[in-house]
Protein backbone atom coordinates (compact mmCIF):
# COMPACT_ATOMS: atom_id res chain seq x y z
CA UNK A 1 0.00 0.00 0.00
CA UNK A 2 1.28 3.48 -0.88
CA UNK A 3 2.30 5.61 2.12
CA UNK A 4 1.33 2.78 4.46
CA UNK A 5 0.70 3.49 8.12
CA UNK A 6 3.18 1.57 10.25
CA UNK A 7 2.01 2.24 13.78
CA UNK A 8 -0.93 1.09 15.89
CA UNK A 9 -4.08 3.02 15.15
CA UNK A 10 -5.66 4.74 18.18
CA UNK A 11 -9.43 5.06 18.54
CA UNK A 12 -11.15 7.72 16.41
CA UNK A 13 -8.04 8.49 14.37
CA UNK A 14 -9.04 9.37 10.81
CA UNK A 15 -7.17 7.36 8.18
CA UNK A 16 -7.51 8.56 4.61
CA UNK A 17 -6.77 6.71 1.40
CA UNK A 18 -3.40 7.62 -0.13
CA UNK A 19 -5.15 7.75 -3.52
CA UNK A 20 -7.34 10.43 -5.06
CA UNK A 21 -9.24 10.31 -8.31
CA UNK A 22 -11.24 12.99 -10.10
CA UNK A 23 -14.98 12.26 -10.08
CA UNK A 24 -16.81 13.73 -13.09
CA UNK A 25 -20.15 15.46 -12.53
CA UNK A 26 -22.13 13.43 -15.03
CA UNK A 27 -25.23 11.24 -15.29
CA UNK A 28 -24.91 7.47 -15.49
CA UNK A 29 -26.07 7.12 -19.11
CA UNK A 30 -23.59 9.74 -20.34
CA UNK A 31 -20.84 8.12 -18.27
CA UNK A 32 -21.46 4.66 -19.72
CA UNK A 33 -21.95 5.69 -23.34
CA UNK A 34 -18.88 7.93 -23.45
CA UNK A 35 -16.69 4.93 -22.53
CA UNK A 36 -13.75 3.93 -24.68
CA UNK A 37 -13.36 4.99 -28.30
CA UNK A 38 -15.73 5.17 -31.26
CA UNK A 39 -14.29 1.87 -32.48
CA UNK A 40 -14.59 0.09 -29.12
CA UNK A 41 -18.17 1.26 -28.62
CA UNK A 42 -19.10 -0.57 -31.82
CA UNK A 43 -17.59 -3.86 -30.65
CA UNK A 44 -19.79 -6.50 -28.93
CA UNK A 45 -19.31 -6.06 -25.19
CA UNK A 46 -22.17 -7.87 -23.38
CA UNK A 47 -22.91 -11.54 -24.05
CA UNK A 48 -25.40 -14.14 -22.90
CA UNK A 49 -22.94 -16.67 -21.47
CA UNK A 50 -25.24 -19.56 -22.41
CA UNK A 51 -25.87 -18.23 -25.95
CA UNK A 52 -22.91 -15.99 -26.83
CA UNK A 53 -24.27 -15.26 -30.31
CA UNK A 54 -26.74 -13.06 -28.41
CA UNK A 55 -24.77 -9.92 -27.59
CA UNK A 56 -24.66 -6.17 -27.97
CA UNK A 57 -22.18 -3.33 -28.24
CA UNK A 58 -22.45 -0.03 -26.40
CA UNK A 59 -23.57 1.64 -29.64
CA UNK A 60 -26.37 -0.90 -30.01
CA UNK A 61 -27.24 -0.58 -26.33
CA UNK A 62 -27.45 3.20 -26.62
CA UNK A 63 -30.16 2.96 -29.26
CA UNK A 64 -32.18 0.49 -27.16
CA UNK A 65 -31.73 2.64 -24.05
CA UNK A 66 -33.02 5.71 -25.87
CA UNK A 67 -36.00 3.80 -27.25
CA UNK A 68 -37.04 2.51 -23.81
CA UNK A 69 -36.21 5.71 -21.93
CA UNK A 70 -38.26 7.87 -24.28
CA UNK A 71 -41.05 5.30 -24.14
CA UNK A 72 -41.15 5.55 -20.35
CA UNK A 73 -41.44 9.31 -20.60
CA UNK A 74 -44.33 8.95 -23.04
CA UNK A 75 -46.09 6.83 -20.41
CA UNK A 76 -46.16 10.10 -18.44
CA UNK A 77 -43.55 8.95 -15.94
CA UNK A 78 -41.98 12.01 -14.35
CA UNK A 79 -38.40 12.72 -13.22
CA UNK A 80 -37.80 10.89 -9.95
CA UNK A 81 -40.56 8.30 -10.46
CA UNK A 82 -39.49 4.82 -9.42
CA UNK A 83 -39.53 1.85 -11.80
CA UNK A 84 -39.09 -1.61 -10.26
CA UNK A 85 -37.44 -4.52 -12.08
CA UNK A 86 -38.41 -7.99 -10.83
CA UNK A 87 -35.98 -10.32 -12.61
CA UNK A 88 -32.79 -12.29 -12.37
CA UNK A 89 -29.79 -11.76 -14.62
CA UNK A 90 -30.55 -11.38 -18.31
CA UNK A 91 -28.60 -10.04 -21.26
CA UNK A 92 -30.83 -6.95 -21.40
CA UNK A 93 -30.72 -6.25 -17.65
CA UNK A 94 -28.03 -3.54 -18.10
CA UNK A 95 -30.16 -1.90 -20.84
CA UNK A 96 -33.14 -1.64 -18.49
CA UNK A 97 -30.84 -0.35 -15.73
CA UNK A 98 -29.38 2.40 -17.90
CA UNK A 99 -32.66 3.29 -19.64
CA UNK A 100 -34.68 3.83 -16.47
CA UNK A 101 -32.11 6.38 -15.31
CA UNK A 102 -31.88 7.93 -18.79
CA UNK A 103 -35.64 8.51 -18.60
CA UNK A 104 -35.00 10.58 -15.48
CA UNK A 105 -36.58 7.87 -13.34
CA UNK A 106 -35.15 5.94 -10.40
CA UNK A 107 -34.20 2.28 -10.77
CA UNK A 108 -35.07 -0.21 -8.05
CA UNK A 109 -34.99 -4.01 -8.21
CA UNK A 110 -35.78 -7.11 -6.20
CA UNK A 111 -34.69 -10.75 -6.29
CA UNK A 112 -36.63 -13.03 -8.66
CA UNK A 113 -37.23 -15.36 -5.72
CA UNK A 114 -39.22 -12.69 -3.86
CA UNK A 115 -42.69 -13.64 -2.69
CA UNK A 116 -45.79 -11.62 -3.52
CA UNK A 117 -45.68 -10.10 -0.01
CA UNK A 118 -42.01 -9.14 -0.36
CA UNK A 119 -42.63 -7.59 -3.77
CA UNK A 120 -45.70 -5.80 -2.44
CA UNK A 121 -43.62 -4.35 0.40
CA UNK A 122 -40.98 -2.94 -1.95
CA UNK A 123 -43.56 -1.61 -4.39
CA UNK A 124 -45.29 0.23 -1.52
CA UNK A 125 -42.11 1.42 0.15
CA UNK A 126 -40.49 2.69 -3.03
CA UNK A 127 -43.75 4.09 -4.38
CA UNK A 128 -42.98 2.52 -7.76
CA UNK A 129 -45.04 3.83 -10.66
CA UNK A 130 -44.22 0.97 -13.04
CA UNK A 131 -43.21 -2.68 -12.72
CA UNK A 132 -41.16 -4.86 -15.06
CA UNK A 133 -41.38 -8.59 -14.38
CA UNK A 134 -39.72 -11.64 -15.85
CA UNK A 135 -42.08 -14.23 -17.40
CA UNK A 136 -41.49 -16.63 -14.50
CA UNK A 137 -42.43 -13.92 -12.01
CA UNK A 138 -45.56 -12.75 -13.82
CA UNK A 139 -48.18 -14.26 -11.50
CA UNK A 140 -46.36 -12.98 -8.39
CA UNK A 141 -46.13 -9.56 -10.01
CA UNK A 142 -49.84 -9.48 -10.77
CA UNK A 143 -50.73 -10.31 -7.15
CA UNK A 144 -48.39 -7.64 -5.79
CA UNK A 145 -49.52 -5.03 -8.31
CA UNK A 146 -53.17 -5.65 -7.46
CA UNK A 147 -52.43 -5.30 -3.74
CA UNK A 148 -50.68 -1.97 -4.30
CA UNK A 149 -53.14 -0.58 -6.85
CA UNK A 150 -50.57 -0.40 -9.66
CA UNK A 151 -52.55 -0.30 -12.86
CA UNK A 152 -52.15 -3.33 -15.15
CA UNK A 153 -51.10 -0.99 -17.96
CA UNK A 154 -48.01 -0.11 -15.88
CA UNK A 155 -46.93 -3.76 -15.52
CA UNK A 156 -44.70 -5.10 -18.31
CA UNK A 157 -43.13 -8.44 -19.17
CA UNK A 158 -39.33 -8.10 -19.25
CA UNK A 159 -37.00 -10.39 -21.16
CA UNK A 160 -34.35 -10.80 -23.82
CA UNK A 161 -35.14 -10.58 -27.56
CA UNK A 162 -35.37 -14.37 -28.00
CA UNK A 163 -37.81 -14.92 -25.12
CA UNK A 164 -41.52 -15.52 -25.51
CA UNK A 165 -43.12 -12.50 -23.85
CA UNK A 166 -46.70 -13.45 -24.62
CA UNK A 167 -49.05 -13.19 -21.63
CA UNK A 168 -52.83 -12.83 -21.49
CA UNK A 169 -52.74 -9.83 -19.14
CA UNK A 170 -49.27 -8.28 -19.32
CA UNK A 171 -47.79 -6.44 -22.29
CA UNK A 172 -44.14 -7.01 -23.25
CA UNK A 173 -41.82 -4.18 -22.24
CA UNK A 174 -40.87 -3.71 -25.88
CA UNK A 175 -44.38 -2.29 -26.47
CA UNK A 176 -43.10 0.80 -24.67
CA UNK A 177 -40.11 1.22 -27.00
CA UNK A 178 -40.18 4.13 -29.41
CA UNK A 179 -38.99 3.52 -32.95
CA UNK A 180 -35.30 4.02 -33.78
CA UNK A 181 -36.27 6.89 -36.11
CA UNK A 182 -38.16 8.68 -33.34
CA UNK A 183 -35.18 8.72 -30.98
CA UNK A 184 -32.46 9.38 -33.55
CA UNK A 185 -32.34 13.07 -32.62
CA UNK A 186 -33.63 12.65 -29.05
CA UNK A 187 -31.36 12.43 -26.00
CA UNK A 188 -31.79 12.14 -22.27
CA UNK A 189 -31.33 15.12 -19.97
CA UNK A 190 -27.62 15.45 -19.22
CA UNK A 191 -26.32 16.24 -15.75
CA UNK A 192 -23.56 18.82 -15.94
CA UNK A 193 -23.20 20.30 -12.44
CA UNK A 194 -21.79 18.78 -9.26
CA UNK A 195 -24.82 19.88 -7.24
CA UNK A 196 -27.23 18.13 -9.61
CA UNK A 197 -25.13 14.95 -9.77
CA UNK A 198 -24.99 14.77 -5.97
CA UNK A 199 -28.69 15.46 -5.43
CA UNK A 200 -30.30 13.40 -8.20
CA UNK A 201 -31.26 9.92 -7.04
CA UNK A 202 -30.46 7.23 -9.60
CA UNK A 203 -31.07 3.97 -7.76
CA UNK A 204 -32.86 2.77 -4.64
CA UNK A 205 -31.26 -0.51 -3.62
CA UNK A 206 -32.75 -2.31 -0.66
CA UNK A 207 -30.53 -3.39 2.23
CA UNK A 208 -30.41 -7.07 3.01
CA UNK A 209 -32.87 -6.94 5.89
CA UNK A 210 -31.23 -9.91 7.69
CA UNK A 211 -32.88 -9.02 11.00
CA UNK A 212 -35.70 -6.60 10.05
CA UNK A 213 -37.54 -5.11 7.11
CA UNK A 214 -35.31 -3.99 4.23
CA UNK A 215 -34.58 -0.28 3.95
CA UNK A 216 -34.33 1.59 0.67
CA UNK A 217 -30.87 3.08 0.13
CA UNK A 218 -30.83 6.17 -2.09
CA UNK A 219 -27.82 6.23 -4.40
CA UNK A 220 -27.20 9.24 -6.64
CA UNK A 221 -25.69 9.52 -10.10
CA UNK A 222 -22.59 10.96 -8.41
CA UNK A 223 -22.39 8.00 -6.00
CA UNK A 224 -22.53 5.47 -8.86
CA UNK A 225 -19.98 7.26 -11.00
CA UNK A 226 -17.68 7.86 -8.01
CA UNK A 227 -17.71 4.22 -6.96
CA UNK A 228 -17.03 3.06 -10.51
CA UNK A 229 -14.09 5.47 -10.82
CA UNK A 230 -12.74 4.31 -7.45
CA UNK A 231 -12.95 0.64 -8.39
CA UNK A 232 -11.37 1.23 -11.80
CA UNK A 233 -8.53 3.38 -10.44
CA UNK A 234 -7.44 0.75 -7.95
CA UNK A 235 -8.13 -2.07 -10.43
CA UNK A 236 -5.85 -0.44 -13.05
CA UNK A 237 -2.92 -0.07 -10.64
CA UNK A 238 0.18 -1.95 -11.79
CA UNK A 239 3.08 -2.82 -9.50
CA UNK A 240 6.57 -2.19 -10.85
CA UNK A 241 7.47 -5.86 -10.43
CA UNK A 242 7.97 -8.72 -12.91
CA UNK A 243 4.59 -10.22 -11.93
CA UNK A 244 2.84 -6.86 -12.19
CA UNK A 245 4.31 -6.08 -15.59
CA UNK A 246 3.48 -9.56 -16.87
CA UNK A 247 -0.11 -9.32 -15.66
CA UNK A 248 -0.50 -5.94 -17.39
CA UNK A 249 1.00 -7.34 -20.61
CA UNK A 250 -1.41 -10.30 -20.50
CA UNK A 251 -4.43 -7.99 -20.13
CA UNK A 252 -3.20 -5.60 -22.84
CA UNK A 253 -2.78 -8.53 -25.20
CA UNK A 254 -6.00 -10.46 -24.54
CA UNK A 255 -8.35 -7.80 -23.20
CA UNK A 256 -10.50 -7.99 -20.07
CA UNK A 257 -13.16 -10.72 -19.91
CA UNK A 258 -15.49 -10.79 -16.92
CA UNK A 259 -18.13 -13.31 -15.92
CA UNK A 260 -21.27 -11.85 -14.33
CA UNK A 261 -22.62 -14.55 -11.99
CA UNK A 262 -23.66 -12.16 -9.22
CA UNK A 263 -27.18 -10.73 -9.27
CA UNK A 264 -27.51 -7.39 -11.02
CA UNK A 265 -30.50 -6.49 -8.87
CA UNK A 266 -27.83 -6.14 -6.15
CA UNK A 267 -25.31 -3.32 -5.76
CA UNK A 268 -22.33 -5.65 -6.32
CA UNK A 269 -23.57 -6.74 -9.76
CA UNK A 270 -24.61 -3.22 -10.74
CA UNK A 271 -21.30 -1.56 -9.86
CA UNK A 272 -19.08 -4.16 -11.49
CA UNK A 273 -21.15 -5.50 -14.41
CA UNK A 274 -23.26 -2.46 -15.39
CA UNK A 275 -20.85 0.37 -14.57
CA UNK A 276 -17.14 -0.47 -14.26
CA UNK A 277 -17.01 -3.18 -16.93
CA UNK A 278 -18.61 -0.92 -19.52
CA UNK A 279 -16.29 1.94 -18.64
CA UNK A 280 -13.07 -0.04 -19.05
CA UNK A 281 -14.28 -2.04 -22.06
CA UNK A 282 -14.34 -5.47 -20.42
CA UNK A 283 -16.34 -8.11 -22.25
CA UNK A 284 -19.09 -9.25 -19.88
CA UNK A 285 -20.54 -12.76 -20.06
CA UNK A 286 -23.85 -12.66 -18.20
CA UNK A 287 -24.79 -15.85 -16.39
CA UNK A 288 -28.62 -16.04 -16.30
CA UNK A 289 -28.87 -18.94 -13.86
CA UNK A 290 -26.09 -19.91 -11.47
CA UNK A 291 -24.92 -23.46 -10.99
CA UNK A 292 -21.41 -24.37 -9.87
CA UNK A 293 -20.89 -26.46 -13.00
CA UNK A 294 -21.85 -23.57 -15.31
CA UNK A 295 -19.74 -21.14 -13.28
CA UNK A 296 -16.61 -23.26 -13.63
CA UNK A 297 -17.33 -24.06 -17.26
CA UNK A 298 -17.71 -20.42 -18.28
CA UNK A 299 -14.68 -19.30 -16.27
CA UNK A 300 -12.75 -21.86 -18.29
CA UNK A 301 -14.10 -21.63 -21.86
CA UNK A 302 -14.33 -17.82 -21.95
CA UNK A 303 -10.83 -17.52 -20.41
CA UNK A 304 -12.18 -15.10 -17.80
CA UNK A 305 -9.55 -12.66 -16.47
CA UNK A 306 -11.42 -11.15 -13.51
CA UNK A 307 -13.33 -13.36 -11.09
CA UNK A 308 -15.88 -11.58 -8.89
CA UNK A 309 -17.21 -13.91 -6.25
CA UNK A 310 -18.59 -14.33 -2.73
CA UNK A 311 -17.60 -16.67 0.14
CA UNK A 312 -20.59 -18.95 -0.47
CA UNK A 313 -19.35 -19.72 -3.99
CA UNK A 314 -15.74 -20.11 -2.84
CA UNK A 315 -16.81 -22.58 -0.16
CA UNK A 316 -18.58 -24.60 -2.87
CA UNK A 317 -15.43 -24.49 -5.02
CA UNK A 318 -13.34 -25.63 -2.05
CA UNK A 319 -15.53 -28.70 -1.59
CA UNK A 320 -15.66 -29.49 -5.33
CA UNK A 321 -13.74 -32.68 -6.09
CA UNK A 322 -13.17 -32.59 -9.88
CA UNK A 323 -11.01 -29.49 -10.01
CA UNK A 324 -8.89 -31.00 -12.79
CA UNK A 325 -11.87 -30.78 -15.17
CA UNK A 326 -11.44 -27.01 -15.50
CA UNK A 327 -8.60 -24.66 -16.38
CA UNK A 328 -8.88 -21.27 -14.64
CA UNK A 329 -5.29 -20.16 -15.34
CA UNK A 330 -6.44 -17.19 -17.43
CA UNK A 331 -7.73 -15.48 -14.27
CA UNK A 332 -5.55 -12.53 -13.31
CA UNK A 333 -7.53 -11.17 -10.33
CA UNK A 334 -9.95 -12.71 -7.81
CA UNK A 335 -12.08 -10.48 -5.57
CA UNK A 336 -14.43 -11.84 -2.92
CA UNK A 337 -16.99 -9.63 -1.20
CA UNK A 338 -20.37 -9.45 0.62
CA UNK A 339 -19.30 -11.48 3.69
CA UNK A 340 -16.13 -12.48 5.57
CA UNK A 341 -13.99 -15.14 3.91
CA UNK A 342 -12.03 -17.79 5.77
CA UNK A 343 -8.30 -17.33 5.07
CA UNK A 344 -7.73 -21.09 4.88
CA UNK A 345 -10.38 -21.43 2.18
CA UNK A 346 -8.87 -18.52 0.26
CA UNK A 347 -5.46 -20.23 0.38
CA UNK A 348 -6.87 -23.56 -0.80
CA UNK A 349 -8.75 -21.95 -3.71
CA UNK A 350 -5.51 -20.24 -4.71
CA UNK A 351 -3.62 -23.53 -4.59
CA UNK A 352 -6.27 -25.63 -6.35
CA UNK A 353 -7.34 -23.32 -9.16
CA UNK A 354 -5.04 -20.33 -9.71
CA UNK A 355 -1.79 -19.92 -11.53
CA UNK A 356 1.31 -18.74 -9.67
CA UNK A 357 1.06 -15.14 -8.50
CA UNK A 358 -2.76 -14.98 -8.41
CA UNK A 359 -4.37 -14.99 -4.95
CA UNK A 360 -7.91 -14.74 -3.66
CA UNK A 361 -8.28 -11.36 -1.96
CA UNK A 362 -11.18 -9.70 -0.23
CA UNK A 363 -12.94 -6.42 -0.83
CA UNK A 364 -15.69 -4.86 1.24
CA UNK A 365 -18.61 -2.56 0.92
CA UNK A 366 -22.23 -2.02 1.81
CA UNK A 367 -25.38 -1.02 0.00
CA UNK A 368 -24.97 2.26 1.92
CA UNK A 369 -21.55 2.84 0.30
CA UNK A 370 -23.00 2.24 -3.20
CA UNK A 371 -20.96 -0.96 -3.32
CA UNK A 372 -17.19 -1.02 -2.78
CA UNK A 373 -15.29 0.91 -0.10
CA UNK A 374 -12.10 -1.17 0.38
CA UNK A 375 -10.00 -3.61 -1.59
CA UNK A 376 -6.53 -4.39 -2.88
CA UNK A 377 -4.81 -3.46 -6.13
CA UNK A 378 -4.25 -6.58 -8.26
CA UNK A 379 -0.54 -6.98 -7.51
CA UNK A 380 -0.56 -6.32 -3.77
CA UNK A 381 0.12 -9.35 -1.59
CA UNK A 382 -2.14 -10.40 1.28
CA UNK A 383 -2.85 -13.58 3.22
CA UNK A 384 -6.59 -13.36 2.50
CA UNK A 385 -7.76 -12.22 5.95
CA UNK A 386 -7.95 -8.45 5.40
CA UNK A 387 -10.67 -6.69 3.40
CA UNK A 388 -8.07 -4.29 2.00
CA UNK A 389 -7.52 -0.57 2.38
CA UNK A 390 -9.67 2.41 1.59
CA UNK A 391 -10.67 3.22 -1.98
CA UNK A 392 -9.55 6.57 -3.44
CA UNK A 393 -11.11 9.68 -1.85
CA UNK A 394 -12.33 7.66 1.17
CA UNK A 395 -11.61 7.81 4.89
CA UNK A 396 -12.12 5.46 7.85
CA UNK A 397 -12.03 5.62 11.61
CA UNK A 398 -12.56 3.03 14.34
CA UNK A 399 -15.02 4.14 17.01
CA UNK A 400 -15.14 2.10 20.25
CA UNK A 401 -18.66 0.93 21.11
CA UNK A 402 -20.31 1.29 24.50
CA UNK A 403 -19.93 -2.43 25.05
CA UNK A 404 -16.29 -2.96 24.16
CA UNK A 405 -14.83 0.17 25.76
CA UNK A 406 -11.27 0.32 24.48
CA UNK A 407 -11.04 -3.24 23.14
CA UNK A 408 -7.85 -4.22 21.35
CA UNK A 409 -6.46 -7.13 19.36
CA UNK A 410 -3.57 -9.30 20.53
CA UNK A 411 -1.26 -6.89 18.72
CA UNK A 412 -2.93 -3.88 20.39
CA UNK A 413 -4.95 -2.49 17.47
CA UNK A 414 -8.08 -0.68 18.61
CA UNK A 415 -11.28 -2.62 17.93
CA UNK A 416 -14.56 -0.81 17.38
CA UNK A 417 -17.27 0.09 14.90
CA UNK A 418 -15.97 0.97 11.44
CA UNK A 419 -17.08 4.41 10.20
CA UNK A 420 -16.40 5.34 6.57
CA UNK A 421 -16.69 8.50 4.47
CA UNK A 422 -16.30 9.33 0.80
CA UNK A 423 -18.08 10.40 -2.41
CA UNK A 424 -19.76 6.99 -2.72
CA UNK A 425 -21.67 7.25 0.58
CA UNK A 426 -25.44 7.03 0.13
CA UNK A 427 -27.69 10.04 -0.05
CA UNK A 428 -29.74 8.49 2.76
CA UNK A 429 -32.45 5.95 3.49
CA UNK A 430 -35.50 6.39 1.29
CA UNK A 431 -38.22 8.25 3.19
CA UNK A 432 -36.67 7.24 6.51
CA UNK A 433 -35.08 10.25 8.16
CA UNK A 434 -34.83 8.51 11.53
CA UNK A 435 -32.75 5.64 10.13
CA UNK A 436 -30.62 8.12 8.18
CA UNK A 437 -29.88 10.15 11.33
CA UNK A 438 -28.91 6.96 13.15
CA UNK A 439 -26.50 5.90 10.41
CA UNK A 440 -25.08 9.13 8.94
CA UNK A 441 -22.98 11.31 11.24
CA UNK A 442 -21.38 14.60 10.24
CA UNK A 443 -18.23 15.40 12.25
CA UNK A 444 -14.58 16.33 11.75
CA UNK A 445 -15.48 17.77 8.35
CA UNK A 446 -16.62 14.36 7.10
CA UNK A 447 -20.00 12.79 6.43
CA UNK A 448 -19.57 9.40 8.09
CA UNK A 449 -21.59 6.25 7.50
CA UNK A 450 -21.73 3.98 10.54
CA UNK A 451 -21.29 0.54 9.01
CA UNK A 452 -22.38 -1.60 11.96
CA UNK A 453 -19.30 -3.75 11.36
CA UNK A 454 -16.78 -4.29 14.15
CA UNK A 455 -13.14 -4.32 13.12
CA UNK A 456 -9.72 -2.76 13.30
CA UNK A 457 -6.98 -1.25 11.12
CA UNK A 458 -3.48 -2.72 11.15
CA UNK A 459 -0.13 -1.00 10.73
CA UNK A 460 -0.39 -1.14 6.94
CA UNK A 461 -3.72 0.68 6.95
CA UNK A 462 -5.54 -2.55 6.04
CA UNK A 463 -8.92 -3.23 7.63
CA UNK A 464 -10.08 -6.42 9.30
CA UNK A 465 -13.69 -7.22 10.18
CA UNK A 466 -14.49 -9.07 13.39
CA UNK A 467 -18.29 -9.20 13.08
CA UNK A 468 -21.51 -7.24 12.86
CA UNK A 469 -22.18 -4.99 15.85
CA UNK A 470 -25.74 -6.27 16.37
CA UNK A 471 -24.80 -9.93 15.93
CA UNK A 472 -22.07 -10.23 18.56
CA UNK A 473 -22.88 -12.87 21.19
CA UNK A 474 -22.11 -12.08 24.83
CA UNK A 475 -20.92 -15.18 26.73
CA UNK A 476 -20.30 -14.46 30.42
CA UNK A 477 -19.26 -10.92 29.54
CA UNK A 478 -16.99 -12.01 26.67
CA UNK A 479 -17.78 -11.20 23.04
CA UNK A 480 -18.14 -14.02 20.53
CA UNK A 481 -18.25 -13.20 16.83
CA UNK A 482 -20.56 -15.53 14.86
CA UNK A 483 -18.51 -14.83 11.73
CA UNK A 484 -15.39 -16.28 13.35
CA UNK A 485 -17.21 -19.47 14.29
CA UNK A 486 -18.79 -19.76 10.85
CA UNK A 487 -15.40 -19.44 9.19
CA UNK A 488 -14.04 -22.24 11.42
CA UNK A 489 -17.04 -24.50 10.78
CA UNK A 490 -16.84 -24.37 6.99
CA UNK A 491 -13.23 -25.61 7.12
CA UNK A 492 -14.52 -28.96 8.44
CA UNK A 493 -14.33 -31.39 5.50
CA UNK A 494 -17.85 -32.61 6.18
CA UNK A 495 -19.50 -29.18 6.35
CA UNK A 496 -20.99 -27.56 3.25
CA UNK A 497 -22.35 -24.42 4.94
CA UNK A 498 -22.98 -23.07 8.43
CA UNK A 499 -24.52 -20.24 10.42
CA UNK A 500 -24.07 -19.29 14.07
CA UNK A 501 -26.48 -17.36 16.28
CA UNK A 502 -26.80 -16.49 19.94
CA UNK A 503 -29.27 -18.73 21.81
CA UNK A 504 -30.82 -17.45 25.05
CA UNK A 505 -30.80 -20.30 27.62
CA UNK A 506 -31.69 -19.59 31.24
CA UNK A 507 -31.09 -15.91 30.68
CA UNK A 508 -27.59 -16.39 29.24
CA UNK A 509 -26.38 -16.32 25.61
CA UNK A 510 -24.74 -19.37 24.07
CA UNK A 511 -23.32 -19.91 20.55
CA UNK A 512 -25.58 -22.18 18.49
CA UNK A 513 -24.64 -23.63 15.09
CA UNK A 514 -26.84 -24.60 12.17
CA UNK A 515 -24.90 -26.83 9.81
CA UNK A 516 -25.38 -28.25 6.32
CA UNK A 517 -23.44 -31.52 6.30
CA UNK A 518 -22.14 -33.60 3.41
CA UNK A 519 -23.70 -36.81 4.73
CA UNK A 520 -25.35 -38.23 7.82
CA UNK A 521 -22.10 -39.77 9.04
CA UNK A 522 -21.22 -36.32 10.38
CA UNK A 523 -22.49 -36.02 13.96
CA UNK A 524 -23.06 -33.04 16.21
CA UNK A 525 -20.21 -34.25 18.43
CA UNK A 526 -17.82 -34.07 15.46
CA UNK A 527 -18.76 -30.44 14.78
CA UNK A 528 -18.58 -29.39 18.42
CA UNK A 529 -15.22 -31.12 18.79
CA UNK A 530 -13.85 -29.33 15.73
CA UNK A 531 -14.59 -26.00 17.38
CA UNK A 532 -13.23 -27.10 20.79
CA UNK A 533 -9.90 -28.02 19.22
CA UNK A 534 -9.53 -24.57 17.70
CA UNK A 535 -11.17 -21.95 19.88
CA UNK A 536 -11.42 -20.76 23.48
CA UNK A 537 -14.07 -22.33 25.80
CA UNK A 538 -16.39 -19.28 25.68
CA UNK A 539 -16.67 -19.83 21.91
CA UNK A 540 -17.68 -23.47 22.18
CA UNK A 541 -21.09 -24.41 20.77
CA UNK A 542 -22.90 -24.65 24.10
CA UNK A 543 -26.14 -23.63 22.39
CA UNK A 544 -26.02 -26.87 20.41
CA UNK A 545 -25.43 -28.05 16.86
CA UNK A 546 -28.44 -28.50 14.57
CA UNK A 547 -28.39 -29.91 11.06
CA UNK A 548 -30.43 -28.24 8.32
CA UNK A 549 -30.86 -28.79 4.58
CA UNK A 550 -29.73 -25.27 3.69
CA UNK A 551 -28.74 -21.96 5.23
CA UNK A 552 -31.16 -19.15 4.31
CA UNK A 553 -29.20 -16.34 2.71
CA UNK A 554 -29.82 -13.02 1.04
CA UNK A 555 -28.93 -12.71 -2.68
CA UNK A 556 -25.56 -11.26 -1.65
CA UNK A 557 -24.75 -14.27 0.56
CA UNK A 558 -25.50 -12.91 4.03
CA UNK A 559 -27.21 -15.25 6.48
CA UNK A 560 -30.91 -14.47 7.03
CA UNK A 561 -30.94 -15.30 10.72
CA UNK A 562 -34.62 -14.58 11.13
CA UNK A 563 -35.35 -17.50 8.76
CA UNK A 564 -33.30 -20.07 10.69
CA UNK A 565 -35.32 -22.70 12.62
CA UNK A 566 -36.57 -21.75 16.08
CA UNK A 567 -35.21 -24.19 18.66
CA UNK A 568 -37.15 -24.61 21.89
CA UNK A 569 -34.38 -26.39 23.82
CA UNK A 570 -33.52 -24.58 27.04
CA UNK A 571 -30.66 -26.85 28.04
CA UNK A 572 -26.99 -25.96 27.69
CA UNK A 573 -25.33 -28.42 25.32
CA UNK A 574 -22.67 -30.71 26.81
CA UNK A 575 -21.21 -31.59 23.40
Amino acid sequence: MADAVTERQPANRIITSPLNVEIPAIDVASYVFSSGTAASRGTPLYFNAEKPSQNFSLDEAKIEVKRFARGLQKLNLQPGDRVLLFSGNRLYFPIAFWAIMAAGCVFTAIAPSASALELEYQLRDSGARALLTSPEGAETALKAAKATSISIDRVFLFGDPDENLAHPQIRPWTDVFCSPEEVRSWSWKHITTLEEAKSTTAVINYSSGTTGLPKGVEVTHYNLVANSEQVIFKRNSVADTPLGRQRKANIDSSGERWLAPLPMYHAYGQTYSCMSAARIGAKVFILPNFTLQKYLQFLDIYRITFMTTVPTILTMLDKYENTHHFNLKAIEVVTSGSAPLNGEIAARITEKYMRAGVKVKQGWGLTETTCSVTGFPPDEDDDGRSIGWMNPNCAVKIVPTDDDGQATTKTSETVGEIWVAGPNMMKGYWRNEKATRETVVESDGYRWVRTGDIGYVDGRGCIYIVDRLKELIKVKGLQVAPAELQLILVTHPGVLDAAVVGAKINGQEHPRAFVVRKNEDIKAEDIAGWVKQRLSPHKWLTGGVYFVDSIPRTPSGKVKKRDLPEIESQRVSKL
